[in-house]
């Protein structure tokens, strides 16, 4: 009979600001559980829940977890983010870990966060003796981990980063409303809507602004279903779950990939459905929606075709099913390391 382990997740910040790499940790332990390990997420309080999306999943306090003296390497493995990184010689030294990298970016330190190192520690962590896989979320990521930072491909997973097609799939009507979410780069989301609302052909061809901001998801789908457009200001980004989530909504893209999130962007640009910005080109998002307008106005029918074809390979592509045949391949390399 096959040895299944347990696993303990480290994700001990409650918050219940929207964040999707906090979603997609709940959405890991779903997929453990249903793959027959029992998965465990790792909190500042036992009942805390984020709120903001459906989920229930086995939960422990990061107290009770210290507190903890019957963790066993042969029966136990701890999944912690890239920015728990300097705990690793503090997690129950000689317990299996496992990276989970769901931001190339914040791999040597975020924003405003002093959890970073030179790089050369942070290299040396990530081959730390107790590390036995790391798994990401996007090809960028993955390439990163695997190439630059010489980690190898047989100790890299990349796992597909499913969303909820059951409630982002395009709506039947779409009004001329431009969505974005302030959260990331507020200033750049500030400085485009602006510079947009003062455009001729903006006021002229009826187009609306739409801020999607302290929504639950539920609620989000339901603006994104309505909207043609959708802004993206997230940069860096680890995958760019909001761009996915709106492209399966029928939305044109138009914005910055985070890096991350560029392999969204080329099946959009693929499709002619979305115009990836450089980071900080403003006129870039001005020309772009002018495009869109002119597509809008040329060949309405073209474009529903096109939104639609992304919508449908992104559903599939990025679905909750992939995702978890992407765990159970990831699954079996790693435990293949186990003792």
């Amino acid at each position: 009979m096959k040895h299944h382990y347990n696993y303990w997740i480290g994700l001990h910040h409650d918050t219940n600001k929207p964040i999707g790499g906090v979603k997609q940790i709940h959405r890991l332990v779903e997929a453990l559980n249903t793959l027959g390990r029992k998965a465990t997420i790792i909190q500042e309080s036992t009942l805390f829940h984020p709120g903001w999306f459906e989920s229930q999943v086995n939960t422990v306090s990061l107290e009770d977890f210290m507190a903890k003296k019957d963790l066993n390497p042969k029966n136990d493995v701890l999944i912690i983010p890239e920015t728990y990184i300097k705990r690793i010689g503090k997690y129950f030294k000689g317990i299996p870990k496992i990276i989970f990298n769901q931001n190339g970016s914040y791999t040597f330190g975020a924003p405003n966060t002093s959890y970073g190192k030179n790089p050369k520690q942070i290299i040396e962590l990530y081959n730390h003796k107790d590390v036995i896989h790391v798994i990401c979320v996007s090809k960028y990521d993955e390439d990163l981990l695997v190439n630059s930072m010489g980690l190898g491909a047989e100790k890299v997973s990349r796992l597909i980063n499913g969303i909820e097609t059951n409630i982002f799939y395009p709506g039947k009507l779409k009004s001329k409303t431009i969505a974005f979410m302030p959260r990331k780069n507020i200033m750049d989301a500030q400085i485009v809507t602006t510079l947009l609302s003062k455009q001729s052909w903006f006021k002229e061809n009826n187009w609306e602004l739409l801020a999607i901001n302290k929504l639950s998801h539920l609620e989000v789908a339901k603006q994104l279903q309505n909207c043609l457009c959708f802004l993206s200001f997230g940069h860096p980004e680890g995958f760019g779950l909001p761009l996915a989530e709106a492209a399966a909504c029928g939305c044109y893209l138009i914005g910055y990939s985070g890096l991350g999130g560029r392999e969204i962007f080329d099946l959009a640009v693929r499709n002619s459905s979305g115009e990836e910005v450089d980071y900080g080109n403003w006129s870039k998002f001005l020309s772009a929606c002018q495009n869109l307008d002119k597509a809008m106005t040329s060949n309405s029918s073209n474009l529903s075709t096109s939104l639609l074809q992304t919508a449908k390979e992104i559903s599939i592509k990025y679905s909750r099913e992939e995702m978890k045949k992407s765990v159970a391949t990831s699954l079996e390399r790693w435990e293949a390391q186990l003792p």
